[in-house]
């Protein structure tokens, strides 16, 4: 968090950077958390709209990424960009505002690979009951339908999890944290087990683009990582379980 807003002129004046931002290039608008203040940690830390456009915001090459090919993402760069005083959204000192619309968007991610995993197991599910292997269909053989019980409990673990978290959300529209974490990690970690059963089960169909899976299962790895991977989600669950918070940087 080294990118800086400092108030000259009546203006506020942007310098720094900003590194894998979805849809970067892409969007009109930009919300930038950064530096409006030289206070400490995130006593310092608000957010500002940067439109596209303006002189000195620039943005870098498209991300080659092993998933996610439908979400351009790319660099900011800020180099002296001038905004107005009124473009800021939250000031200086209200991080925890900032911080809590992250569970907003922890839960979208929690949605999308509950949408990855349930698609997997949709198709899998057609599939064992058209293909067939030593003149049965392949819904007929036991180790099939263990691998497929495992899908579906794993699919229908994440989805209550989810709607649970959905459930906790105040009159503020912000649900509780800790159910946030824990939907989204495992909703994150069954995407990923789920795909990769599926195309296990598909054998070699499942290895070819014509199925879909291995699209699935490289954007289920994509949405493992956005928000908070699942290891920081743990760490983040733990602190709200103890109550306690754990400073990693010592």
């Amino acid at each position: 968090m080294r990118t800086t807003a400092k108030e000259v002129g009546g203006k506020l004046v942007i310098n720094g950077s900003k590194r894998w931002i979805s849809n970067g290039g892409e969007a009109d608008q930009y919300l930038l958390y950064c530096r409006l203040s030289d206070a400490p940690g995130g006593k310092g830390i608000g957010a500002v709209v940067v439109e596209k456009g303006t002189p000195g915001f620039s943005f870098g090459a498209s991300e080659r990424l092993m998933g996610f090919r439908g979400i351009p993402s790319a660099d900011l760069y800020f180099d002296n960009v001038e905004v107005p005083l009124e473009d800021v959204v939250v000031p200086a000192g209200s991080f925890g505002k900032l911080f809590g619309v992250f569970s907003i968007e922890r839960m979208g991610n929690t949605t999308m690979s509950l949408a990855i995993g349930q698609a997997a197991l949709d198709k899998t599910l057609q599939y064992v009951q058209e293909r067939e292997q030593f003149g049965k269909p392949l819904i007929d053989f036991q180790s099939i339908q263990v691998m497929l019980a495992d899908m579906v409990l794993q699919v229908e673990a994440a989805r209550l999890l989810r709607d649970r978290a959905a459930a906790s959300a105040t009159e503020t529209g912000i649900p509780d944290p800790l159910q946030v974490s824990l939907a989204k990690c495992t909703a994150n970690e069954m995407a990923k087990r789920v795909t990769d059963l599926a195309m296990q089960i598909h054998g070699g169909n499942g290895y070819t683009e014509e199925y879909g899976l291995e699209r699935l299962h490289r954007d289920a790895h994509g949405w493992a990582i956005a928000g908070g991977t699942p290891t920081m989600q743990r760490i983040r669950i733990v602190s709200e379980v103890t109550g306690r918070k754990f400073d990693q940087r010592r």
